[in-house]
């Protein structure tokens, strides 16, 4: 599996996130309680991405190339998970990381708000897998400069101290579900994928 670099100048953009969280609820047949089951860190990112208005055959060449070689379901890109959020990229794994749902972190601005809850970041894995997750608290430092994410869905693996966080253009490792699809409208092609994080 390649990772395919998406050509330059022209914006991929998200229409928006899905987060399916694999869970077993049982419940008494009895007392009518009822127990939930998940999986940490097997929560998986979908989304559906669009290109539109490309004007010129050379752009709309560009990204026909960058579909195929996908080769379907087969290649990886990278799907931004919004605007640049914040101007800080020194951000890195602090020593005493887990695999669950917070992540220390040093070399942030120190005593700030770095940011608020809701906001997403990718943490690279051990596997090499890069894992998007959304904080569920604001990223708060003390005077040193660090501070402990509080996020979802779990990491799932350990990450390893010293590696770098990406706090200011977060993105998922995706591939794509279904063939890409091109309309033609109004003299501009539209592109349209169905994906989801590749792991």
């Amino acid at each position: 599996m390649a990772e395919i670099l998406f050509p330059s100048g022209v914006e991929l953009a998200s229409e928006g996130w899905t987060l399916n969280e694999p869970a077993q609820v049982n419940r008494s047949g009895w007392t009518g309680t009822r127990k939930v089951v998940g999986l940490p860190g097997a929560s998986l990112w979908s989304s559906t991405a669009t290109i539109e208005g490309i004007a010129t055959e050379d752009e709309e060449a560009g990204i026909r190339a960058f579909f195929v070689a996908l080769r379907g379901m087969r290649n990886t890109f990278r799907l931004q998970a919004g605007c640049q959020q914040t101007d800080v990229t020194t951000a890195t794994v602090r020593t005493g990381a887990g695999n669950s749902d917070t992540l220390p972190m040093e070399n942030l601005p120190a005593n700030a708000t770095v940011l608020t809850a809701g906001k997403f970041l990718t943490v690279q894995l051990p596997s090499g897998h890069f894992r998007l997750v959304c904080l569920t608290l604001p990223l708060v430092t003390n005077g040193q400069g660090m501070g402990t994410a509080v996020f979802g869905p779990e990491l799932g693996e350990i990450p390893v101290a010293g590696t770098a966080v990406e706090l200011a253009n977060p993105f998922a490792l995706m591939a794509m579900t279904k063939p890409f699809s091109l309309q033609r409208a109004d003299g501009l092609a539209n592109f349209s994928i169905e994906c989801e994080e590749a792991r």
